[in-house]
């Protein structure tokens, strides 16, 4: 009997130590498995982490080089000459990095009353302030203002428009935003009538494709 409980016990001491040796290493490799196995052979944990960040960085970032938007919004005049007005503006230019958008842009901007008609034609400049994805942007508008003031007063004067952009959403598709800015628009001739103009607050929801 003693025979028989000591073989008994060096199987089982022998069993254990086999149990500590094979299959407890097994297990912590599986865990490795796990966090490898989306990733090329031969790239550390860090190195998958970063590659993971790239790719969500990818999927979150437009990749095509030039860019297309459409903006709706208002425009509150805080002149005096009665030019509050909506914005309706489509634009289009290239885009790379950190620049939204570097092109050209059309407005069509009809006042909320006696029935006088803006059309700003621009060259705009739009940037993140970060490398990557950025929540807020800068939006600068320069250009000429074709003003419909009445059927026989008809001018151009310069335009301008400064502005601090949101993004909203984000994807390869398109990005959702809305522009908080201050728009100048000249009525008559600047070199000379340069106190009558329309100035204003701004806001603004759009879309870039």
């Amino acid at each position: 009997m003693n025979t028989t409980a000591s073989i008994k016990g060096y199987i089982s001491t022998l069993c254990a130590l086999l149990l500590t040796i094979f299959v407890q290493p097994a297990l912590g490799q599986d865990n490795d498995i796990e966090l490898r196995q989306n990733a090329p052979s031969g790239l550390s944990r860090t190195d998958v982490a970063s590659n993971n960040a790239i790719v969500v960085e990818s999927i979150n970032t437009p990749t095509k080089p030039f860019a297309f938007g459409v903006e709706a919004g208002a425009t509150m005049d805080f002149s005096g000459t009665e030019t509050s007005h909506f914005d309706i503006d489509i634009y289009g230019g290239y885009r790379k990095g950190w620049i939204q958008t570097l092109g050209m842009g059309i407005g069509f901007h009809p006042t909320l009353a006696h029935n006088r008609t803006f059309i700003p034609i621009y060259a705009i400049f739009r940037c993140n302030f970060k490398e990557g994805r950025s929540l807020c942007f800068a939006d600068v508008k320069v250009g000429l203002s074709i003003n419909e003031l009445n059927s026989d007063t008809h001018n151009t004067g310069l335009y301008a428009s400064a502005g601090i952009g949101f993004n909203l959403l984000q994807n390869r598709r398109f990005k959702l935003h809305a522009i908080v800015g201050y728009n100048y628009t000249q009525i008559i001739p600047f070199e000379i009538y340069t106190q009558q103009a329309m100035h204003g607050a701004s806001i603004r929801i759009g879309i870039t494709f």
